[in-house]
């Protein structure tokens, strides 16, 4: 149409192709300004495990004060995420379905965010970079809790958390009335108006001890699949669960920062 314009010396022909061109140029700055100033935020979870789904909260912050963006797309993780607005000033989330296929420690270096606002005329986009990482737990695989020699070790007693009558003191509280007449403290009743009452925690069961190197697998990445399902299917029973792996020893213990830990340990061994 320009050439025609030219060679023709039309004068609303130029009148045409000088508003597509200046169309042209108003909807790529528009597009540009709609991606400009959008940061982005993904949290993963503390648990994955590769081979499972797990859903990936991803969210987008707009730092603009006086324009909302329109029609905004992620791309992160072989995954895609749309949002079509988000308020100017304001922030939104959503949520990517990620497939780890590995275990180990996983980095997120780059996310494409890009738009086709406002026309779908050009589709505007740039790259974020990020410093995202999470750790892939091994595919839990189901196999017997065995005990045998040298599976048990224990720190001393061991107790759970919940209320039981052979355990610690974990709190003094007030008498109910149907309270054993045994677990009533009266030294320091003595010292109150009312009487008060010791709650004791439970014991817990025997602490096992996985040797991953130990179990019968075919091969290293099945030990460390087996000793996952171990350790989560032992520590939901509420038993202390301690490790050795290799050169690494981790004593028995029921806490979930201990538990992840273990799982950590598994996920990163021979990847380092």
């Amino acid at each position: 149409m320009g050439f025609a314009a030219v060679n023709t010396g039309n004068n609303l022909l130029f009148l045409v192709v000088s508003s597509l061109l200046g169309f042209m140029a108003v909807s790529g700055l528009v597009g540009w300004i709609n991606i400009r100033k959008i940061g982005v935020v993904l949290d993963f979870p503390d648990e994955i495990y590769a081979g499972r789904d797990v859903f990936v909260p991803v969210r987008l912050v707009n730092r603009k004060k006086f324009m909302p963006s329109f029609l905004l797309r992620v791309d992160a993780l072989g995954e895609s995420l749309a949002f079509p607005v988000l308020d100017k000033v304001s922030g939104d989330t959503g949520a990517l379905t990620v497939n780890f296929r590995q275990r180990g420690e996983s980095v997120l270096g780059k996310i494409l965010l890009s738009s086709p606002f406002p026309i779908n005329f050009f589709v505007r986009s740039r790259t974020i970079v990020v410093d995202s990482r999470c750790i892939v737990f091994p595919a839990p695989r189901e196999c017997a809790l065995l005990d045998g020699p040298g599976q048990k070790e224990s720190r001393g007693e061991s107790f759970s958390s919940r209320k039981g009558y052979g355990g610690d003191i974990a709190r003094i509280r007030d008498y109910t009335g149907s309270d054993p007449l045994k677990l009533i403290h009266w030294r320091l009743s003595a010292r109150h108006e009312d009487l008060k009452v010791k709650e004791l925690t439970a014991p817990s069961e025997t602490p096992l001890l996985i040797d991953i190197l130990a179990l019968p697998g075919g091969s290293l990445e099945e030990n460390l699949s087996c000793g996952t399902f171990l350790i989560n299917k032992a520590i939901r029973a509420g038993r202390p669960v301690g490790l050795r792996l290799g050169a690494l020893f981790l004593r028995p213990d029921l806490t979930r920062a201990h538990r992840l830990q273990m799982l950590t340990e598994l996920a990163v061994y021979g990847k380092r």
